[in-house]
């Protein structure tokens, strides 16, 4: 993750082409770069038309394990995934154009994005930042799930993960701001033996059918794992992508037990209300 203050974006457009991690359907998309303050930008071609969708919470709803943007009845689903890339290769601003309704999953990890930035360059655009700082803890949850945000003097996410009364492992994970994050781009999608069958009876996963991750009650994989604690890495992944929401980077600390997209997307509802629903001239903020 970048430590540059600066705001970023990329230097020249390129294109991916690929199949959605849940719907299995080939999705073209195209990055192109973005001007300062513009944020994530989506541009959907739908119904022969194209609807704008800024990557900020209000345009968000949950998906079936995924995250969706959606402006009327125009969507794009699962973006997660390239959100969380956006915020390890440190990028603010972007055009990107989606034809088709669900972005491209790779391997169901985050390594194909990184991979099109690198291709694409960085640049610093020379106006600085604005960063949330987390100045008192913030806590939801209930049950086997929860999620923390507190105060620190830098962005750090840890993740503690389990399999509850159905596993016999345990897992935990902290990624540090600027520390290399390949480990957590490379992370693919997971799901447990005991969730396959729900899974393929509710037709989640068709494009990752091949590469995703299913883990035994002692955290095994049916693949090879590309680190030990690569479960923990992904569900970090999740978190940056969705943090990405409120539209800017965070100096604080988060702690997540089995927490996913529903509590992800809990706290950063509570972010946005504390930055004054987007409220850039709140206290909280500095550049």
């Amino acid at each position: 993750m970048s430590a540059i203050t600066s705001q970023c974006t990329i230097k020249r457009s390129v294109t991916l082409v690929g199949r959605g991690l849940h719907s299995g359907r080939l999705t073209q998309v195209t990055l192109c770069p973005g001007a300062p303050h513009q944020g994530i930008l989506f541009r959907v071609v739908w119904r022969g038309k194209e609807k704008t969708i800024p990557a900020l919470f209000p345009y968000a709803v949950l998906g079936p394990r995924s995250s969706v943007l959606q402006n009327g009845e125009a969507s794009v689903a699962t973006v997660e995934h390239f959100l969380g890339a956006c915020w390890m290769a440190g990028i603010d601003n972007l055009e990107v154009i989606v034809e088709g309704e669900e972005l491209p999953a790779g391997d169901g990890s985050a390594l194909h994005w990184m991979r099109a930035f690198s291709q694409a360059g960085i640049q610093e655009q020379g106006i600085e930042r604005k960063v949330l700082c987390i100045n008192r803890v913030f806590t939801v949850g209930s049950g086997e799930g929860y999620l923390f945000a507190f105060p620190a003097s830098e962005f750090t996410v840890t993740y503690l993960l389990d399999g509850t009364a159905l596993g016999e492992f345990f897992q935990v994970l902290t990624l540090r701001e600027g520390e290399f994050p390949e480990a957590v781009a490379g992370a693919r999608t997971f799901a447990f033996f005991w969730e396959r069958e729900e899974l393929e009876q509710r037709g989640l996963g068709m494009g990752v059918r091949d590469t995703a991750l299913l883990l035994d009650p002692f955290g095994l994989g049916n693949r090879l794992l590309r680190l030990p604690c690569e479960a923990c890495a992904h569900k970090i992944l999740d978190l940056l992508g969705d943090l990405m929401l409120l539209g800017v980077r965070i100096q604080g600390g988060f702690l997540g037990l089995r927490s996913g997209h529903a509590l992800n997307h809990e706290l950063v509802r509570m972010l946005w209300e504390e930055m004054g629903n987007g409220d850039r001239q709140n206290s909280n903020y500095r550049s």
